[in-house]
């Protein structure tokens, strides 16, 4: 009895075990850089969980979402320097080839993606407002 349930516990961990903080080179690189920005060139760290790969645009190829939001920095002033008192920027990154190229950038807060085939980014605006931005064919909008 006790065997079965150790086994449920170690099935269930690595389930829900915390996603790499970047599936490809090119997202990692993209992930270094923005730390750095944010951090202003001290040391810093971004929130795995946070870090969204996942097709955007429809074309089967992982894409990227950044949102300073989930970035920490060393010392007293952690917060990214790219974020305010209520929104953070949130950088949107689309895959073409072995590239992911900035296709979009707004201020935002709490970002979430949809289940669709070509999801809804939700988040939230200053004052608390929710929306969100899908991506048309040519844009997020």
């Amino acid at each position: 009895m006790f065997m079965g349930r150790l086994t449920f516990v170690i099935l269930m961990g690595s389930l829900f075990a915390a996603p790499a903080v970047a599936e490809s080179r090119a997202a990692a690189y993209l992930v270094k850089q923005e730390i750095n920005d944010g951090c202003d060139g001290r040391q810093g760290r971004i929130d795995p969980a946070d870090l969204i790969e996942r097709d955007l645009d429809g074309d089967g190829m992982p894409d990227l979402i950044i949102s300073h939001e989930a970035i920490r920095c060393a010392g007293k002033m952690s917060r990214s320097s790219h974020c305010g008192m209520q929104v953070c920027s949130v950088l949107f990154y689309l895959r073409r080839g072995s590239l992911l190229q900035k296709a979009h950038d707004m201020l935002g807060a709490n970002v979430k993606i949809g289940r669709e085939r070509i999801p809804k980014v939700h988040m939230d605006a200053h004052g608390g407002g929710g929306g969100y931005v899908r991506w048309n064919g040519k844009s997020f909008d």
